[in-house]
């Protein structure tokens, strides 16, 4: 058994029998429904109190059974989700999982957040392309994609924001566009007209 694994209730807006429970990232190496939970979480499901459980990048997300209501179980779910979390070798991922998924799944989920949503506001789009070991690969498009602001946004927004739900991304690497030509030099996108 480890130390306890500091963790808080967040709801799951327009599902009342779901709550996501914040716990610092990188607290179990996987994503997804979990192949093997500790006992202290068999139990609840076993007794048909909890429907379900799935890990994500920096929570735990558990959906009661139908009928029953967290004012009343509540405090048994926590207390069992604080115990299971002190046993992170009673955690077990489902067939097939790999480490990648937790950066894929952190990714998809800073996308769907606000830095994606800061990008789809200057009329730009940043993608997945692949995850191999502890790196990502992204590309640009739209209005980011010749952007010169896009590496400061890469870096400064997208890629702590990812570092923060999966501390063991080692690198972000980017996949450039290439800018449309028009004949002749150009300044700021704009065909220069040389003068004769």
């Amino acid at each position: 058994m480890t130390a306890a694994v500091a963790l808080h209730p967040e709801a799951v807006p327009g599902a009342p029998l779901e709550v996501r429970w914040i716990v610092p990232a990188g607290s179990l190496p996987f994503v997804g429904a979990p192949a093997r939970v500790p006992e202290a979480l068999a139990t609840l499901l076993e007794r048909g109190l909890l429907a379900e459980v799935v890990v994500e990048p920096a929570a735990v997300r558990t959906v009661l059974a139908a009928g029953r209501e967290w004012r009343a179980d509540g405090a048994v779910v926590r207390a069992g989700l604080e115990t299971a979390l002190a046993d992170p070798d009673g955690w077990a991922p489902a067939t097939g999982a790999d480490a990648g998924d937790v950066l894929r799944a952190a990714v998809q989920e800073v996308l769907a957040g606000d830095v994606g949503a800061y990008i789809r506001s200057h009329g730009g789009a940043l993608e997945l392309v692949e995850v191999e070991d502890a790196r990502v690969r992204v590309r640009f498009s739209g209005t980011c994609a010749h952007c010169p602001a896009s590496d400061e946004t890469l870096t400064d927004r997208f890629e702590t924001a990812v570092r923060a739900l999966a501390p063991a991304l080692e690198a972000v690497d980017t996949d450039r566009v290439p800018a449309p030509r028009a004949d002749g030099p150009r300044f700021l996108g704009i065909p220069v007209r040389r003068r004769r």
